[in-house]
C-alpha cells in the first residue's frame, strides 16, 4: 500500500427521530382534550365528540411546537456528542475467474 493514501476525517452522531415527539404530543394533545371536555358541562349546540376534536386542535398546536422544541434540544445536545475518525479506502476486490 503506497504512503499516500488519502485519508478522510467522517463524522459520526445520533439523530433523534421526530416522528416520536410529534405522537406525543398529539397523545397529550388529545389527553388533555379529553380531560376538558368531560369535566365541563356540555355545550348545548355541540356534540362532546365535536367538541373533543376542536380542542385536540387547539392543544395540539401548542404542544406540536413544544415537542419541535424538545426535538431541536435535543438534537443539539447530541451534535456536541458527535465523534470524528479517520477513514481510509479499503482495498479494492479483484474478480474471480473460473468457477
Amino acid at each position: 500500500m503506497p504512503s499516500s493514501t488519502s485519508h478522510r476525517q467522517v463524522s459520526v452522531r445520533t439523530v433523534p427521530k421526530l416522528l416520536p415527539f410529534i405522537v406525543a404530543a398529539v397523545a397529550v394533545a388529545f389527553t388533555a382534550a379529553v380531560v376538558l371536555v368531560y369535566s365541563t358541562p356540555p355545550v348545548e349546540n355541540y356534540s362532546r365528540a365535536s367538541s373533543l376534536g376542536y380542542m385536540t386542535l387547539v392543544f395540539a398546536m401548542p404542544a406540536l411546537a413544544l415537542a419541535v422544541t424538545a426535538w431541536l434540544t435535543v438534537e443539539k445536545v447530541l451534535r456536541r456528542r458527535q465523534q470524528t475518525y479517520n477513514a481510509t479506502p479499503a482495498e479494492t476486490r479483484t474478480e474471480r475467474t473460473g468457477t
